[in-house]
């Protein structure tokens, strides 16, 4: 009775897979005949996402180099994706790698001339820690968040915080932007700055606030981005709520500061809260389906920055 019962196992299995396999060749074969695209055909196919993925912090670190004029003190954390489709984890993995070297690339690594021409009347030491949260991980989504101190000259004078943020699908290798999934209009940002208004205990922004506020996330007052870099970003949370925030990255010698200085600006919301203003977008069938999967592994003897660290003396500096 036991071999029959797996034999007959055996045979539904095949059968199954004889199924999947004639669906698969009557859309090849549609694709052949120009009636739809491949792309199309790859949408429709379900996808299960990655279970069984892993998702290991590692950290870029550089002190007191001899590879420039100046001293430069850098601790970089930054996640590397493993376990999934090799062409996507390649993509994820670059995205990733180059979100948390963003600073470091545009003051450090790769500067412009007119950033070349600040650093040689400005610079002694160069600085960057950035510290990277894993803060959602499904089989479909993995949602990061960035936090960075840097000091494009000294430490002391000129230590500005950053935040930046990254969602990417793992089944497609798209990093998803606040507006590619929600409205961005001006109710969007009343709720918004009801939400950051209460946490922080401030009265409601008025109507021109309101309005020089969401010139701000559609990145459209040139006033503004002439001396800064407007990044509105979102993370998810393990509750599946959303922070929505905006950050402000100085531009040249309006990143020289008299005390450490950080221009972020972040609230929480609930999908309740945002429902009405969600576009329409591949990312919402993930997310509602999503469920936690992959596992987070802590960066290996990770590096204090001497400088920006937790127990860093400039803290400890009598401003």
């Amino acid at each position: 009775m036991g071999e029959e019962e797996n034999r007959e196992e055996h045979r539904e299995e095949n059968r199954g897979k004889r199924r999947k396999r004639i669906i698969l060749g009557v859309l090849l074969l549609v694709i052949a005949a120009g009636g739809i695209s491949l792309g199309v055909i790859l949408f429709l196919l379900p996808s299960k996402g990655y279970q069984d993925y892993t998702v290991q912090k590692e950290q870029y670190f550089v002190e007191y180099s001899e590879q420039y004029d100046y001293w430069d003190v850098i601790t970089v954390e930054y996640p590397r994706l493993e376990g999934i489709d090799q062409e996507i984890q390649e993509q994820i993995n670059g995205l990733m790698y180059d979100t948390a070297m963003d600073r470091v690339n545009y003051w450090h690594l790769e500067p412009s001339e007119e950033v070349k021409a600040f650093q040689e009347e400005h610079f002694s030491i160069f600085c960057s820690d950035v510290t990277c949260d894993v803060t959602f991980h499904s089989q479909y989504l993995v949602s990061l968040d960035y936090y960075e101190l840097y000091a494009p000259g000294n430490p002391v004078w000129m230590t500005n915080g950053t935040e930046r943020a990254l969602t990417v699908d793992l089944v497609t290798g798209e990093s998803y932007e606040l507006s590619d999934i929600f409205n961005v209009d001006r109710d969007f940002i009343v709720l918004w700055d009801k939400s950051l208004s209460e946490d922080v205990q401030e009265d409601y922004a008025d109507d021109e606030n309101i309005d020089k506020m969401l010139s701000w996330f559609l990145k459209e007052d040139e006033e503004i981005n002439q001396i800064y870099t407007c990044r509105p970003f979102f993370y998810i949370t393990e509750e599946k709520d959303f922070v929505v925030g905006i950050s402000f990255d100085p531009v040249l010698e309006y990143a020289i500061t008299q005390v450490p200085t950080e221009r972020i600006f972040y609230t929480q919301l609930s999908m309740d809260e945002l429902e009405g203003f969600k576009k329409q977008s591949e990312f919402w069938d993930k997310y509602e389906k999503s469920e936690e999967a992959g596992q987070v592994l802590p960066c290996e003897d990770k590096k204090e920055n001497i400088w920006l660290g937790e127990d860093a003396s400039i803290w400890e500096y009598d401003y």
